[in-house]
């Protein structure tokens, strides 16, 4: 992608943000519904540990969808989920992937933004999100956290799977009262 595509899908990710007027609210973890979940696939451990995620949030009775964006010479590892790629952007900065944009327009409870490095792609769907509570990792960029309703810190050096997994347990406690 060139420097002139990059900022073009940059400034079309804040027009989408801006014009998006969906309500942002935290729905009870017991009564949330759908939940999806965002992600780069980088690595086998990290696709394991969003393949994890995925199961614990149907174990609890959860509809989830996931999307994921694979870069060049990433694999989509047993093909379970969807995924665009840096051609799923148009010259001009415009998303024309079917998959993403059905994705973002999903009344989610919950998404799951699950990168701990700005992904430029996966922001323009988290501007275009319909869901009520976007959930992420706290990435001290202004240009992703603002795309955030709920944002948590880890360590630089944390392993993959604990930041999933402390996400997944504060995420329950969101609506219980801390029980």
């Amino acid at each position: 992608m060139t420097v002139i595509n990059r900022k073009l899908l940059e400034q079309r990710t804040i027009k989408l943000a801006v014009e998006n007027n969906t309500v942002r609210e935290t729905v009870d973890y017991k009564q949330a519904k759908r939940i999806g979940i965002l992600f780069s696939q980088l690595d086998r451990p990290k696709y394991e540990a969003v393949r994890n995620l995925a199961k614990q949030l149907k174990k609890d009775g959860k509809n989830v969808d996931v999307l994921c964006y694979l870069g060049k010479n990433g694999e989509n590892f047993d093909f379970l989920y969807n995924y665009i790629t840096s051609k799923d952007v148009s010259i001009l900065g415009k998303m024309h992937s079917g998959a993403a944009i059905t994705f973002a327009q999903q009344p989610f409870d919950y998404l799951f933004y699950l990168d701990v490095k700005r992904n430029i792609y996966l922001q323009n769907i988290l501007a275009m999100s319909k869901a009520k509570c976007r959930i992420g990792v706290h990435v001290k960029d202004p240009e992703v956290d603002k795309f955030l309703e709920l944002m948590l810190s880890f360590k630089e050096n944390q392993v993959y799977s604990e930041v999933v997994d402390q996400i997944f347990y504060y995420t329950k406690k969101l609506g219980c009262n801390g029980n």
